[in-house]
């Protein structure tokens, strides 16, 4: 991730705007705050993603309109999906 987009305290500043960038974004905090094959209730993936920032419920949406997150259809439990590398790093358009 380019630091550009972190603080210097590890937060964000600002969720991007270009796709290509907010999709990066996403499958690196799915990497790294959520691990493979565990179920999440949603207070758990609000907790981890308040960490980040503070517009928690658009990161949650972003990261399931994006296919880094799953969710069951009442909204009760979320699991990261497969194909998001554990802890990749992947390239910032």
């Amino acid at each position: 991730m380019t630091s550009d987009l972190f603080a210097a305290d590890g937060r964000l500043k600002a969720i991007p705007r270009k796709p290509a960038r907010r999709a990066a974004l996403l499958d690196h905090l799915a990497a790294t705050l959520f691990e493979p094959g565990r179920v999440y209730a949603e207070r758990e993936v609000n907790e981890a993603l308040k960490t980040v920032h503070a517009d928690f419920p658009a990161l949650r949406r972003y990261l399931v309109t994006g296919g880094q997150l799953s969710r069951t259809k009442d909204g009760s439990a979320y699991r990261r999906q497969p194909g998001v590398p554990a802890g990749a790093t992947p390239a910032v358009a």
